[in-house]
């Protein structure tokens, strides 16, 4: 632990010296040398600096990375130049007194020239206030763009799907939200893959939720849509962000007005077939101080059936039976930030999340051995989960009086708690049960963290980042497990597991341009991992590694239009407590899930190389991608023969994991975004890949893909309608594989009282009434499991829908300062767990 801590603080012990603002050696470079000999560009050179801050006409928001130059009004040619933070702003230094113009360029973006920009003096600091770009749409006359955001945003080292122009979310859930996201899916259970990897890390507004520390599937139907902003997906994370999430970060953006004062609100109300839900929020800003708050309460409910046939040998089992699920959420959200000064400001808030997901099969079990009946009886499952999670942070910022030099100090303590309840009664038809089983399990994780964040541009317009982070975990979990004959004879039994986590890491990272075109980013980060875990029994065990991250990132502009970038990075994956708890599940009367303490974490290798481009109304984008993972955490199967209580035989499986494969991934994603009339936008993305999965006692390859289309057309009148579909391909899985599916949504929208409103009807799946389901599983003959079987599900799920959504937003509010754009913590450190599962 001295270890650990002497790592934090030292990375801490050097932004003091880094905020002291160093003087950097004057600028003698290629660009300067090129600037002072070509002809006709001389202009003289002093101290003096340039600053300002690049915006979108439309939407306010900060334009990052545009490109800023400095003109020499005699002859028209650039003299210097800069390029814009990722808030927008932009420092020219080592300007002479005289008079130049400033010309702004992005991709995407027409050029803005700031005329008459003066510097009297070779010391002055000259501060031209914000610039605000158009789009280059404008430019068409047959075409009047609003100043709407696109559904669908493709920025440097993100994408962005703005989820709140997307008029069929309305009165879904998050997981109806990110199955419309590109390189995004969603499997039938709810699991979210990013590049067909389930290996992600979700956050909400940049922080870790303590929602997310469980089942990511289950979380996802706690979050309404009517509460989310946008969605982004970074594949290749810098050095910055924490190195685990070996496919990427999902950052769930919620609905706020931070940069505003006034008093504003929101209340929006939901009811349909398969859904209901209701959210209010308040948003309230005087002077200095700000507030912010939000509540919402869900509910869902669904019906379906499924059969499944396991072979083992010449044994044959079979079950069947008819599913209904429901659950009940609610959400809420109290922040607030504080300027002391204008330099510097605290922020705070806290979030929870709360409720129970209840699930009831009935099924009819049967197993013949030789063809002879060997086993019949009905099972009832009833499977409930209640969990609330709960996040407080605490973040203060300070910024210097260069402009982007900053310094952030945070906070965060986020516990989680569960209670998963499954009672099983085992009888024969028209008889009493024979057996009843009542298993419990109680389970809590709590992270507290420390972050500290410095960025330091510059004269030489480069940028440096540094900081530190310590996390600190720990997951119990206490399980109990009865079994009540007939006899009223008892079998008791206990598990108890205790988990604890420490993760420090220190970072860098360090952006430069190249003749202002060629942006280059380089980056290391540090971590070392403490693990120590107590299982009931004497198998305590104590673990501690430590790992070197890189991270190299470029991109390359030519004529404003076309963008080339490149990346690599390596992740981690740590398993979370879904893949860890040693508590076994019995999903059904034969059919087991139990995780795996001593599994160690993953390592991937991830190359991007992308292209971009804007031209007119149309943007397309396109990045191949390859990523290999080592020692990969996969799915186990084993089946078993054990006697019932009435001393028959039975082959029951157990699901568990190991770290037991190598998984290559080549794939190719493709954007695409157009509008064809000022009324009518379409757009589509598309993820094919290859994969490779080979494990210790299987192997599996093929190619899959998934497509997303949506359109959107406004009929006048405040009237607009949107569509929204994707089909997944069949999916490849190390033990067998997973059929394809698909999935749609039409929305209609009325806006009313002045735009301040609107009533909305959305279908889902409108054309077929339930989605049919195959998940085909072969597991051969091993020395871990000597029985081979193959097991066939198939599942039915009605999922057919209609929901009726009204919306109100009331109070007014003016921007009297910029938006600041909040510093938070990313703990995108946890392979997190799947839907329906342990944990």
């Amino acid at each position: 632990m001295k270890k650990n801590l002497l790592l934090v603080l030292l990375g801490l012990s050097t932004l003091p010296a880094l905020a002291q603002g160093q003087q950097p050696a004057p600028q003698s470079g290629p660009q300067q040398q090129q600037a002072a000999s070509a002809p006709g560009t001389m202009m003289p050179r002093g101290n003096a600096t340039i600053t300002g801050i690049v915006q979108d006409a439309a939407t306010k928001q900060p334009v990052e990375f545009a490109t800023i130059a400095l003109i020499n009004p005699t002859t028209g040619k650039p003299i210097d130049g800069a390029m814009a933070d990722d808030k927008g702003r932009f420092t020219i230094s080592k300007v002479g007194a005289g008079k130049y113009k400033l010309q702004v360029s992005f991709l995407g973006y027409e050029q803005k020239l700031v005329e008459n920009v003066t510097v009297d003096a070779d010391n002055a600091s000259v501060n031209v206030g914000t610039v605000a770009i158009a789009s280059d749409a404008k430019k068409l006359s047959e075409v009047v763009i609003t100043g709407e955001k696109p559904l669908v945003e493709e920025k440097i080292d993100r994408t962005v799907y703005n989820a709140e122009k997307d008029i069929t979310n309305a009165g879904g859930n998050a997981a109806d939200v990110l199955q419309k996201v590109p390189s995004l899916s969603l499997d039938t259970d709810g699991n979210v893959q990013l590049r067909g990897s389930s290996n992600v890390r979700v956050l909400i507004n940049n922080k870790p939720s303590a929602i997310m520390a469980g089942s990511i599937a289950d979380a996802l139907k706690q979050i309404p849509a009517d509460q989310i902003k946008s969605v982004e997906v970074i594949t290749s994370p810098s050095a910055k962000y924490d190195a685990e999430g070996t496919a990427g970060i999902i950052n769930i953006i919620t609905k706020k007005d931070g940069g505003l004062q006034g008093v504003t609100g929101s209340v929006a109300m939901t009811a349909g077939t398969r859904g209901s839900n209701g959210n209010a929020s308040l948003n309230i800003r005087r002077g200095k101080l700000g507030v912010n708050a939000n509540f919402g309460g869900n509910m869902f409910y669904n019906k379906g059936n499924m059969t499944n046939t396991i072979l083992a040998g010449n044994t044959t089992s079979f079950q069947s039976g008819n599913t209904r699920i429901n659950g009940a959420f609610m959400n809420g959200q109290v922040g607030f930030d504080y300027d002391f000064t204008p330099k510097n400001s605290l922020s705070g808030g806290i979030r929870t999340n709360g409720g129970t997901f209840r699930m009831e099969n009935d099924q009819d079990v049967s197993s013949r051995e030789d063809g002879l009946l060997i086993q019949d009886f009905k099972n009832e499952i009833r499977n409930r989960n209640q969990r609330i999670g709960t996040d407080y942070n605490l973040d203060f910022t300070h910024t210097f009086k260069k402009p982007g030099q900053e310094l952030a100090l945070l906070s965060l303590y986020s516990v989680t708690n569960t209670e998963n309840n499954i009672k099983q009664d085992y009888f024969n038809e028209g008889e009493a049960p024979y057996l009843l089983k009542r298993n419990t399990n109680d389970g809590s994780n709590k992270e507290l963290t420390f972050q500290a964040d410095y960025t330091h541009p510059f004269e030489n317009k480069t940028l440096l980042e540094i900081g530190a982070k310590s996390i600190s975990r720990d997951v119990s979990s206490d399980a109990v497990y009865r079994d009540i004959l007939a006899s009223q004879d008892e079998q008791l039994r206990n598990d108890a597991f205790f988990y604890e986590q420490d993760v420090h890491a220190s970072y860098l990272t360090y952006g430069f341009m190249i003749k202002k075109k060629l942006n280059l980013k380089l980056g290391g980060r540090y971590e070392y991992t403490d693990i120590s875990a107590d299982l009931q029994g004497d198998q305590d065990y104590a673990l501690n590694y430590d790992n070197f991250i890189p991270s190299v990132a470029l991109s390359y502009s030519l004529q404003n239009k076309h963008t080339f970038k490149a990346n690599y990075t390596q992740r981690i994956q740590r398993p979370s407590l879904f893949y860890l708890n040693p508590y076994v599940q019995e999903q059904t009367s034969n059919t087991r899930v139990q995780g795996n303490p001593n599994l160690d974490a993953e390592l991937t290798d991830l190359f991007e190389l992308g292209y971009s481009t804007f031209f007119n109304t149309t943007s397309l984008s396109v990045t191949g991608y390859m990523r290999q993972t080592d020692n990969a955490i996969e799915t186990v199967a084993t089946i078993e023969t054990e006697e019932d209580t009435n001393g028959k035989p039975v082959d029951v499986t157990t699901l568990t994991f190991d770290n037991i494969a190598q998984n290559k991934t080549y794939g190719v994603s493709l954007f695409g975004n157009t509008k064809p009339t000022n009324n009518w936008t379409i757009g589509g993305s598309s993820n094919i890949y290859y994969v490779d999965l080979q494990g210790k006692y299987a192997s599996n390859s093929g190619w899959m893909y998934n497509i997303n289309m949506n359109s959107s057309y406004t009929l006048g009148k405040g009237i607009s309608a949107q569509f929204n579909g994707g089909f997944n391909s069949r999916r490849v899985q190390l033990l067998g594989s997973f059929a394809s599916f698909s999935y749609h949504n039409i929305a209609f929208k009325k806006e009313l009282f002045d735009k301040k409103g609107g009533i909305s009807i959305g279908l889902d799946n409108p054309f077929r009434e339930s989605m049919r389901m195959k998940n085909d599983v072969r597991v051969d003959a091993t020395d871990v499991n000597p029985r081979a079987y193959t097991q066939a599900i198939r599942i039915n799920n009605y999922n057919r829908g209609v929901r009726v959504t009204f919306d109100y937003r009331f109070g007014k509010m003016d921007q009297q300062r910029p938006a600041k754009r909040k510093k938070s913590i990313r703990n995108d450190d946890a392979k997190q767990g799947d839907g329906n599962g342990v944990g």
